[in-house]
């Protein structure tokens, strides 16, 4: 008897859960945003280069002299930061060109929980109005935490890449070349995966509860635990 049904009214009596509807909403916004993101990149790590230059020319200005931005030669933004560390090099000429160095970052590795928390908000039902407020903030956190990330990847070429005239520099600088491996591994696995998930869980509190059926945080059994309160 079903297969004289229409097709359309047994399609009409296929109704998605929310939580299915949330996950292929998600996979149709994600491509997107991140073809976008990729597309405007050289915009999108403007400020991240713009503070991580700030933080390293006020901290350590005898180390870093400037920091600007750039691109590399398959066009991809980069942050090149000059340096006061003088280096020389002998030539094929035989002739000795003393210069500073100059290493290059590449902050779109630490870019890409924008357009992930991006593609979770419009996912997301809700209005339009907050919406909009959420992915603003996940703006502004991102891209500290970019800031941060491609600031102790620049003081690791520094320190563990350039040489010893670099790894004497950082050393003259008072710091600890532990401490900057350290930081350059938490700005780089940790915060790009992390900030993005946990400021979207902690901004969506309702839409998480309606699909667990239970308060956020809860660890389990959220309707037993509320019935033995009650």
């Amino acid at each position: 008897m079903d297969a004289h049904v229409p097709q359309r009214a047994r399609l009409a009596r296929m109704k998605l859960s929310p939580l299915k509807r949330f996950l292929l909403a998600a996979l149709a916004w994600l491509p997107a945003c991140f073809a976008l993101w990729w597309w405007v990149s050289g915009l999108t790590v403007k400020l991240p280069v713009w503070l991580a230059g700030q933080a390293l020319t006020l901290l350590w200005p005898d180390l870093v002299a400037s920091v600007s931005q750039g691109f590399d030669t398959g066009g991809m933004p980069t942050m090149d930061v000059l340096t006061r560390i003088a280096v020389s090099e002998v030539g094929p000429n035989g002739q000795v060109a003393t210069g500073y160095l100059e290493p290059s970052v590449h902050p779109l590795l630490y870019g890409y929980s924008l357009p992930l928390f991006f593609g979770l908000c419009l996912a997301t039902p809700q209005e339009e109005e907050r919406r909009w407020g959420q992915m603003a903030l996940g703006c502004l956190a991102i891209w500290l935490a970019q800031a941060f990330g491609i600031a102790a990847d620049a003081l690791k070429l520094l320190a563990l890449g350039s040489g010893p005239e670099a790894a004497a520099a950082i050393q003259a600088a008072g710091l600890n070349v532990n401490l900057i491996a350290l930081c350059y591994q938490f700005g780089y696995l940790i915060l790009p995966t992390v900030v993005p998930a946990a400021l979207w869980l902690a901004l969506n509190r309702p839409f998480i509860e309606a699909l667990t059926g239970r308060p956020f945080g809860e660890p389990g059994g959220g309707s037993a635990g509320r019935n033995a309160a009650s």
